[in-house]
């Protein structure tokens, strides 16, 4: 019986370990490529997404702009526009002063106990809380 004893074999060692260091290189190349890639695309997107937040921001503003006004038209429909001394808007409040012998009825129907008055001699005061306004009347 003849027994060979083989050496180790160093060239077929060298190829497997560079062969592996070459993958190496490789998944680290294409992982940093690519980390690249989604970056810009993530970029991207983030500036996308914050345009459309403010122009949502803006359009929400200017919805409840019109809200508030066509609810501040409407009361001084109710109380009639020749009965009218001012409407303003302060504090979070519409505030709306009146001759004194204006038929606040409709107004109180419409409103209720949120619509606060103050009579004095000379004039009425309403204030319509706008949290109310906008809650009742604002769809999301």
């Amino acid at each position: 019986m003849i027994l060979v004893v083989k050496g180790k074999n160093y060239k077929r060692l060298a190829a497997k370990t560079l062969s592996v260091i070459g993958l190496i290189v490789m998944f680290y190349a294409y992982y940093t490529h690519m980390s690249d890639k989604f970056q810009g695309m993530n970029n991207t997107l983030v500036k996308k997404l914050d345009i459309e937040g403010k122009n949502k921001k803006i359009n929400l503003a200017r919805v409840l702009e019109k809200l508030i006004y066509k609810e501040a038209e409407t009361a001084v429909d109710l109380l009639g526009q020749n009965n009218i001394r001012s409407v303003r808007i302060i504090e979070k409040k519409l505030f709306i002063v009146c001759d004194y012998d204006t038929d606040i009825e409709p107004l109180l129907i419409r409103y209720g106990v949120q619509a606060m008055m103050k009579q004095t001699a000379q004039d009425i005061k309403i204030a319509i809380d706008l949290k109310f306004i906008v809650e009742s009347r604002y769809e999301t």
